[in-house]
């Protein structure tokens, strides 16, 4: 795609914006991150012109329509993603507008998944998706070097585990707060312990981990965790509290952070990825 000056990019915004406005009756717009798949997720629910062609012919019509708006649709869905406890996309595209066209790029990328008329043929659901490792997050993959602790000798030392398995109840208390709310997961978490003291952040994991499989794993079923990920004797451990501006970063017990300090092999895990979080969705 050709760079766009300010200018331009900003009528096409606003055309974007307006077209959302001025024809809400006719396309509706959801969008939705499923995390267990990897998926960013686009709906596009179109209201089928009354015409005498023939459904085949509306329904190309409408998908053409669509194919057209993906790139600035895609832009209004990457500015509610949470980046991490602090950003959101809209923050983040603010402050690096030179990610704006690497964005408008990705409507090459989405996979248009279904593509169905409703039961009553006045509406027609389309589903689009896309990776969201490697295509989403590497948008905001801007460091390359990993920063690794070092084991802490004063621990007892534990056992090697194979991975590590973060269990989050459906409220946990948060942090600086007194009250309980609800976990939310993101692009680039990270885990503390009780003290604050970071364990696991992205600047510790392998950057090609991360564009692969991302810093954490996340699941929302317990009946089978990813072996892949974290093998067949992981750490397993529970949450005990939400931190950050968006409840995207856990607490996790001193003592279970000491086992994983305790050993260069399950720090080696931080590096890898091997972090598969275990939650409750919200919806």
């Amino acid at each position: 795609m050709k760079k766009l000056n300010v200018v331009l990019f900003l009528i096409l915004l606003l055309q974007s914006f307006g077209y959302a406005e001025t024809n809400k009756n006719q396309k509706i717009i959801e969008y939705s991150v499923k995390w267990d798949r990897r998926k960013f997720i686009i709906a596009i629910t179109n209201t089928v012109p009354m015409s005498e062609k023939s459904l085949p012919s509306l329904k190309f019509i409408l998908e053409n329509r669509n194919r057209t708006d993906l790139p600035y649709i895609i832009l209004n869905g990457i500015r509610k993603l949470t980046i991490d406890s602090k950003t959101k996309g809209n923050k983040y595209i603010t402050e690096h507008p030179n990610t704006i066209e690497a964005i408008l790029d990705l409507a090459d990328d989405f996979t248009k998944e279904s593509s169905i008329f409703s039961l009553d043929f006045k509406s027609l659901v389309t589903i689009y998706s896309i990776n969201i490792y490697p295509d989403i997050a590497g948008l905001f993959l801007n460091d390359s070097r990993t920063t690794m602790l070092t084991p802490d000798l004063n621990f007892v030392p534990s056992a090697t585990f194979s991975g590590i398995v973060i269990y989050v109840d459906a409220k946990l208390p948060l942090y600086g707060k007194h009250s309980t709310g609800n976990y939310s997961p993101c692009l680039f978490p990270k885990v503390y312990n009780e003290q604050l003291d970071l364990i696991a952040a992205p600047l510790m994991v392998n950057p090609e981990i991360i564009r692969k499989e991302g810093t954490v794993g996340y699941q929302s079923s317990v009946k089978t965790l990813d072996l892949a990920r974290i093998g067949h004797s992981p750490l397993k451990i529970k949450a005990r509290g939400i931190f950050g501006i968006n409840n995207t970063d856990l607490i996790i017990s001193t003592r279970d952070a000491e086992k994983i300090l305790s050993r260069m092999e399950n720090l080696e895990l931080i590096k890898q990825g091997k972090i598969l979080i275990v939650y409750e969705p919200t919806s």
